[in-house]
């Protein structure tokens, strides 16, 4: 084991016994993991990736190279001796099979030649039960990967305590999700016996009670009602900041009057920048921290600030915590335009403040602009952060890629369904759309589901993957399109990403797109 592994612990892998289980049984009994691409030969013969990607592209010509050279080299040459595996099995449904890897790798062509590549692994002889692993293990090994390194959320030390105990322990510290009726039960009863210790708890583990992930207008509509049924609020309000970030459940109280957003030089910015509405898109965890200058620097001082931490922009606050404005680049120049020896003061401009909770879209228009906001803490009077376009641009554009990513899946779905008839594509939606359609673009992503959930259509189609697989991932993504569809400034969780992915990937398998 090398000396950063050794430090850390052993890895967890996800190593598959084939697409359709079928060397699970040899694996199981022999004491090994198996895996196919036998094309590529010896996987030991190739001492670099690179090389290897080279020789994945050429075999596999319909795959990503990347896909095949991820999981072969990670096979091969990155687990280790002592590395946890995790096989889910098809021969033995809603069980997973554990081991502890106990050989390097060997090519074997004269054992089984379709899965000539193995590791010696030592099973266990308990099995896991899927249905009892925490949900985020539970997506992670439903990868369609066949080799696949686990690395979030604790899951190597997560699995060694499976492997010992045959419990999963979930992330540290994390609580339990029960029902919304007994978080509230519990939250409510915990203020009454000490209400100076409510119960505290992240806002992702708040929104997993209500089976959700994202803080959509229609979920904070329903958290902050059902809260508010048992007297109940947040604070700091579920929506300010990162889902990570941690909550009280307090007794609901009147919230202090807000102050209007306003500029460094006295200008209000119109109260609907700065209000907080139930669904409105919040400023969140966009701001970064605000460093700032004393009005006492030199304008040399703030550039060598600027030029080593690469910012664009920088306030300047006194000691008593009063903005006077900020100093950019464009104004650098305008000073020194205007002066031969200009200073900071010189150098100052105005800078739009809105409190932390602001409403986005209200200040586009005034980052656009000005390239740059500064944003109020939680006391709605310090000045805590700073919001640039690039920060905005960038969070946006983390919300466009998924949309962009399934706007593909559904191109490359409604390209196939070109193979069926009117009859066909009409047998496959409910009886009120039948009308609607009378060629493939008329169908919703949804439809694309029960269109390939058929024997014949799926025959006529050709595709050589797993079918439920392809099934299944239309049914997770539908759901994420749909909730794509109620924008907000919550990422996507890891697995939602990774099911879009992995339709992806199956999708450039089964129908690649013409070059």
């Amino acid at each position: 084991m090398s000396e950063t592994r050794r430090s850390q612990g052993p890895a967890a892998w996800v190593v598959r016994g084939g697409q359709d289980g079928e060397v699970e049984t040899v694996a199981l009994h022999e004491g090994r993991a198996m895996i196919s691409w036998y094309e590529l030969g010896d996987l030991s013969a190739y001492p670099t990736k690179e090389q290897l990607r080279v020789a994945a592209a050429r075999e596999y010509p319909s795959l990503s190279p990347g896909h095949v050279t991820g999981q072969t080299w990670g096979f091969a040459r990155e687990i280790e001796l002592g590395d946890l595996v995790l096989m889910p099995l098809k021969s033995e449904l809603g069980k997973v099979a554990i081991g502890r890897v106990s050989g390097g790798y060997e090519y074997r062509p004269d054992g089984n030649p379709e899965f000539p590549h193995v590791r010696g692994v030592d099973w266990l002889g308990k099995r896991l039960i899927r249905d009892e692993l925490k949900p985020d293990l539970r997506a992670s090994i439903g990868s369609l990967l066949t080799v696949a390194r686990l690395r979030r959320h604790e899951m190597p030390r997560r699995i060694a305590h499976l492997a010992e105990t045959g419990v999963d322990p979930g992330v540290e510290g994390d609580p339990e999700i029960t029902s919304v009726s007994q978080l509230l039960e519990e939250a409510v009863i915990q203020v009454e016996e000490d209400p100076s210790s409510p119960k505290t708890l992240s806002i992702r583990h708040l929104l997993a009670h209500w089976g959700e992930w994202r803080r959509t207008a229609a979920v904070i509509e329903r958290v902050s009602g059902e809260l508010a049924d048992v007297g109940l609020a947040t604070r700091p309000h579920f929506t300010e900041g990162s889902v990570d970030n941690t909550v009280a459940l307090v007794p609901m109280e009147k919230e202090p009057d807000e102050q209007p957003a306003s500029t460094s030089d006295g200008k209000t910015v119109p109260e609907s920048a700065a209000k907080q509405t139930s669904g409105k898109l919040r400023l969140g965890d966009l701001p970064s921290k605000a460093v700032s200058v004393l009005p006492s620097a030199s304008l040399t001082a703030a550039r060598t600030m600027m030029l080593r931490k690469r910012f664009s922009q920088v306030p300047v606050i006194d000691e008593d915590g009063a903005l006077l404005g900020a100093v950019t680049w464009e104004s650098i120049g305008r000073a020194y335009v205007a002066s031969d020896t200009p200073t900071l003061a010189d150098a100052i401009t105005r800078a739009h403040v809105v409190d932390h909770d602001a409403n986005v879209l209200d200040l586009i228009e005034y980052i656009q602009r000005d390239g740059f906001i500064l944003v109020r803490g939680n006391d709605r009077r310090s000045v805590e952060g700073i919001v640039t376009a690039a920060d905005l641009s960038g969070k946006f554009g983390q919300h466009a890629r998924p949309f962009l990513l399934i706007e593909n899946a559904e191109t490359r779905l409604r390209n196939a369904a070109e193979v069926f008839r009117v009859e066909e594509l009409r047998a496959a939606i409910p009886k009120h759309q039948k009308k609607k359609v009378l060629e493939p673009k008329d169908l919703t992503f949804g439809n694309y589901r029960y269109l390939l959930d058929d024997v014949e259509r799926w025959r006529t189609l050709g595709w050589r993957i797993e079918q439920a697989d392809l099934l299944n991932l239309l049914e997770t993504v539908g759901k994420v399109r749909n909730a794509l569809m109620h924008f907000s400034l919550d990422a996507l969780s890891p697995e939602q990403g990774q099911a879009i992915d992995e339709l992806l990937l199956l999708l450039d398998a089964a129908a690649p797109e013409a070059q």
